[in-house]
């Protein structure tokens, strides 16, 4: 025993602060993984491109068709007095289908990045889910 109490509550109190320390950082990294305003700062147009195509998603999915021209509606008066819109419409609304079904897909491909970067094991679980839905469709 050729430590002193003074030497051994030293070397306690240093212990204890290099755990203070550590608890500390731990503590910041923590807040810091899980603050969403953290990484809008760092991945800005991620972020971004995550929110137009969800909401893209959410309108499509609580009916975006509503704005369209019925099959009752076909021939009235605003398209009468524009016959040249006939033939290019039914084409513009077949394209703008198509821009929000590729924006749709390639938010959801960033947002499952995002998701199995921030959620440990997303992707494992993502994948088992869909080999699993993958089965069942085959059945």
């Amino acid at each position: 025993m050729g430590q002193t109490t003074d030497q051994l509550e030293n070397q306690i109190e240093s212990k204890r602060e290099d755990l203070k320390t550590n608890l500390e950082e731990l503590q910041t990294r923590v807040k810091t993984a899980t603050d969403w305003r953290h990484y809008f700062a760092e991945h800005t147009g991620t972020m971004i491109a995550a929110a137009f195509g969800g909401g893209v998603l959410l309108a499509t999915m609580l009916g975006g068709r509503s704005n369209r021209a019925s099959p009752s509606q076909v021939g009235s008066s605003s398209e009468t007095a524009r016959p040249w819109t006939r033939g290019t419409r039914h084409e513009v609304l077949e394209n703008v289908d198509s821009i929000k079904s590729a924006l749709v897909g390639a938010a959801a491909t960033k947002f499952k990045g995002i998701l199995g970067e921030m959620v440990p094991g997303f992707t494992e679980h993502l994948a088992k889910a869909e080999a699993d839905r993958g089965r069942e469709a085959t059945h």
